[in-house]
């Protein structure tokens, strides 16, 4: 079954209505000051603690946010994080944290090398877009999507990029994801989730399955 990451919460009402649609997992995004979903480690942590169990918790932030919270990071308790840039031992940080940490690649940026998910339990596919780190709400090149799940496998594989209720259901038959993640897609504005998007997204995920 493919599942669904609802990212870029940042009011507890937004987390209910992911929970309440059926969502596997949640995104906090944090360090990145550009985007309109920012949030502090310490509000992302107030929301974390709202997630009930059987749903994931994702803290999406830069290494260098991590390595200067990493205390505060593991009082909050995340189940993963979405790790923007490199750190020197990502398998001490699991260890350490207590949590899954997903790589992010940016379709179209570079090609990924043999090695470089070592130590990484999911890789998340993002559109490449000049100076920004993802989170731009557009779609990716599913054939292109397609070809990197299949090079990374058995590497668990979440799509993202564009995605939304109107083509999500092309997205997976295309790519067959372990995952999809979304954002932009489900707003009624900039970090405010639409309650009707975020239900028709995750139903029509829950709808179109690949064999």
């Amino acid at each position: 079954m493919t599942r669904v990451k609802i990212c870029g919460l940042t009011r507890e009402e937004d987390v209910d209505i992911a929970v309440e649609a059926g969502a596997d997992a949640v995104g906090f995004v944090s360090g990145f000051a550009e985007s309109p979903r920012n949030i502090s480690i310490e509000r992302a942590g107030d929301l974390i603690r709202r997630v009930p169990p059987f749903v994931d918790s994702v803290l999406v932030a830069r290494a260098e946010v991590v390595e200067s919270n990493i205390e505060k990071i593991f009082r909050i308790g995340p189940s993963a994080i979405q790790l923007y840039g490199r750190i020197p031992d990502s398998i001490a940080l699991k260890e350490k944290l207590k949590v899954k940490l997903i790589l992010p690649h940016l379709i179209d940026n570079h090609e990924i090398g043999a090695g470089s998910a070592v130590g990484y339990d999911a890789l998340l596919a993002d559109t490449f877009v000049e100076g920004a780190a993802g989170g731009t709400g557009r779609a990716s090149d599913w054939d292109e999507c397609r070809k990197l799940r299949d090079l990374v496998f058995p590497l668990p594989f979440i799509l993202s990029g564009g995605l939304k209720p109107e083509n999500i259901a092309e997205a997976i038959s295309m790519v067959n994801p372990y995952a999809v993640d979304v954002s932009s897609g489900v707003e009624v504005a900039p970090g405010v989730k639409d309650p009707s998007r975020v239900k028709a997204f995750v139903a029509t995920v829950r709808s179109h399955q690949v064999a």
